[in-house]
């Protein structure tokens, strides 16, 4: 008989296998639509570890946007600093930022950077309280050497 810890590990690896499928299956589609798919994938995940609480917790705390973004430099894990440039928020990543590709959970593809996208996207409307456009301007998981996530504001 398997043991409780046995039955999670199954469980995590039919996970894996059932959300790579799913990934990889996205392939077939047209970018526009990966990006919508995986963005809200993005958005869960900024939910589910409590990034998004952060995010409001330092919105409601100040007004300033550098020190809102000196904050989420602090008070969130992200793989890279967030920097102000021209009106543009940056970041450039070396590695994956993702702990399900960091722990071998999923697969690191071009559509899963998607991901990603949808969660900065999720933690900067959050911060600044309006709309912003999110660039995935280049992918670790589409070939480059690092990830560079602009915020348009």
């Amino acid at each position: 008989m398997f043991d409780e810890n046995d039955e999670k590990k199954m469980l995590l690896k039919r996970a894996s296998m059932v959300i790579n499928a799913l990934v990889r299956g996205l392939d077939e589609f047209d970018i526009e639509t990966r990006k919508r798919i995986m963005a809200l994938c993005g958005e869960a995940c900024a939910h589910s570890d409590g990034d998004v609480d952060i995010a409001k917790r330092i919105a409601e705390e100040t007004l300033d946007e550098e020190e809102m973004v000196k904050r989420i430099n602090n008070e969130i894990s992200w793989c890279g600093t967030w920097t102000w440039k021209d009106n543009t928020i940056q970041s450039v990543c070396v590695k994956c930022g993702c702990p399900l590709v960091r722990n071998n959970i999923i697969e690191l593809t071009g559509t899963f950077c998607y991901c990603s996208r949808g969660w900065v996207k999720k933690i900067f409307e959050t911060l600044l309280k309006k709309h912003v456009n999110v660039e995935l301007e280049k992918s670790i998981g589409r070939g480059d050497k690092v990830c560079k996530f602009v915020v348009y504001i």
